[in-house]
């Protein structure tokens, strides 16, 4: 099978339009055409449903893309391989949610200050967008809350958080009875952090009451300020962000108040010079960080002993 008909194939699939697939690879569309047609000939099914929207991926095609996005990755890779040296250069791509990235900064000053031949790109996300993105190859790795359990994924890094009760001053904080009947504000629904507090919410005989999911952590904090509601955050964060007026972070029972981060990466991934002394630089300053996914397998399962 050719690697041109599967560059081809990909740029049609991707833009959903033979015309368009044939601009952006710079193809006359009679080419495109004949070239997917000869990769259907070849592979003796239809890789395409032809409507008046476009064209969409049959089964087999959807199949194919699997398979072409690997081996375009394991193309990519080799290159990386055949091209990395023993002095970091390049480019690496990782990846962060909201809470986790307030540890970030430090690191990057003092990796590039080690390593200026090394551009750095950074991608914020949630936790699904960012596990995605590892797998897809789209970062190498992304610092987020864990655990994380998939069979292609390895856990690098474990930081125990302390999560806390966001609350306004103007509520006073009095233990849970301070956020009865009040709205949770979340970034995330499905978040760890919410499970945790539901948990604490259970052993006392409160409920959770009204959440409401925001797009920015400056829209959160700006309701939790106004009197909207409460959020539960860890509390580096919220001393990271240096927080002085309006709001105030208060720690959980100490046993409701761990939480992993972790640092995710391919289990299959080329790890560049450039990747590796990045992950040495975290755990520089990340000294509380532990290399060992069975912890983590522990705590997930409930087995994890002193």
């Amino acid at each position: 099978m050719d690697i041109g008909l599967l560059k081809v194939f990909r740029a049609v699939a991707e833009e959903g339009s033979i015309s368009k697939a044939a601009q952006s690879l710079n193809y006359v569309q009679s080419n495109v055409t004949a070239r997917i047609q000869q990769l259907e000939q070849e592979l003796r099914t239809p890789l395409f449903y032809r409507h008046s929207r476009g064209i969409t991926l049959t089964s087999a095609g959807q199949t194919l893309m699997e398979y072409t996005v690997r081996i375009f990755n394991l193309l990519e890779e080799a290159q990386q391989a055949v091209l990395d040296s023993p002095v970091p250069k390049g480019t690496i791509t990782v990846g962060s949610d909201t809470t986790a990235a307030v540890r970030l900064p430090a690191i990057l000053s003092a990796y590039r200050g080690c390593y200026p031949d090394v551009e750095v790109q950074l991608q914020i996300g949630r936790a699904a967008d960012l596990i995605d993105s590892v797998l897809q190859h789209v970062v190498q790795g992304a610092l987020m809350d864990g655990p994380v359990e998939h069979p292609e994924i390895v856990q690098e890094l474990v930081i125990h958080e302390q999560l806390g009760l966001v609350i306004p001053d103007t509520i006073g904080y009095r233990g849970l009875s301070s956020i009865n009947d009040k709205t949770l504000l979340i970034l995330n629904a499905e978040c760890i952090y919410r499970a945790r507090l539901e948990e604490w919410l259970r052993e006392e005989g409160f409920r959770l009451g009204k959440v409401m999911e925001f797009g920015t952590m400056e829209g959160l904090l700006g309701c939790v300020r106004a009197g909207i509601g409460f959020a539960v955050l860890p509390v580096s964060y919220f001393r990271r962000m240096n927080i002085t007026e309006g709001i105030s972070c208060y720690p959980f029972p100490e046993r409701y108040a761990e939480v992993p981060t972790v640092f995710i990466r391919r289990r299959d991934l080329y790890m560049t010079s450039a990747f590796r002394e990045f992950m040495e630089e975290l755990k520089v300053h990340l000294p509380e960080a532990v290399c060992r996914t069975d912890i983590l397998a522990a705590e997930s399962s409930g087995t994890a002993t002193n």
